[in-house]
């Protein structure tokens, strides 16, 4: 006898935290890894597999070296895609065009590099002038009706995240249901590499909320596997993960957890 996936119902209920009165808000999305699927049981991998294939509204995809092209691929519905990390080249957008032919795909790269307080400084860490041509970018994108948009970086889990952050919550107006979305996303992680969403925090108006929100990705990261693994349901999942993003740490906190 067919079972419905109780997992599914967990979109529903991402939806009732942010009191949507209109259309569903914006998921955000990433290509599920085989090497992921050890910390998810059979139903939530269906579930993951189910958010990225879905196309029934817009989605932020966050990608890396190994998955942005085959996510160009799998979504036509694409209409914007940047990179953050390196500038575009010439390489790269012929790749682009072989993928998307005449389709239309505005896209860009912004050259920031990795930060991280425990490791030797990055030689090009995120810095005003160069979140603040991201967050123009992504204005741009809201201002187009905030299409289906992929962010990619080196590894797909920790700069592409904090941008997805940001994008997402310059849609819901609540970076800690955007974070919720963005843990459930797959294996999106930030780590400490939070500045990116720091920086952008005053650039959007978000009173701390956003970098904040990134603060605490991490924690809400670890939360999700130890769930997963022992076994949950989606309402406690929700429960537990918004729980942490309305108790947040503080960055030295965060710091230690992530050290």
């Amino acid at each position: 006898m067919y079972k419905e996936n109780p997992w599914i119902t967990i979109h529903s209920l991402l939806d009732q935290l942010t009191n949507e009165n209109t259309d569903p808000i914006h998921r955000i999305c990433q290509p599920l890894p085989d090497f992921d699927r050890i910390n998810l049981g059979e139903i939530e991998a269906e579930f993951y597999s189910e958010t990225y294939h879905d196309l029934s509204r817009p989605c932020i995809y966050v990608g890396g070296k190994f998955t942005w092209e085959q996510t160009l691929i799998d979504h036509p519905e694409i209409r914007f895609f940047t990179y953050v990390g390196l500038e575009l080249e010439d390489e790269d957008f012929k790749t682009i065009n072989t993928i998307r032919g005449k389709n239309s795909l505005t896209a860009k790269g912004f050259r920031i590099g990795d930060w991280d307080q425990r490791a030797a400084p990055d030689p090009n860490p995120p810095s005003e002038a160069n979140v603040e041509p991201v967050v123009e970018y992504l204005k741009g994108w809201l201002a187009d009706g905030a299409p289906s948009i992929l962010i990619r970086c080196a590894a797909g889990h920790y700069r592409s995240a904090a941008t997805a952050l940001a994008a997402h919550s310059m849609i819901s107006g609540n970076p800690s249901i955007s974070a919720i979305r963005l843990v459930l996303a797959g294996y999106v992680k930030i780590d400490s590499n939070w500045e990116i969403a720091r920086i952008a925090d005053s650039m959007l108006g978000f009173k701390g909320n956003l970098y904040s929100a990134a603060l605490n990705v991490q924690r809400a990261f670890a939360e999700r596997n130890r769930l997963l693994l022992k076994g949950t349901t989606p309402e406690e999942l929700i429960y537990k993960l918004k729980d942490i993003f309305d108790n947040p740490w503080d960055q030295e906190q965060a710091l230690a957890y992530a050290t």
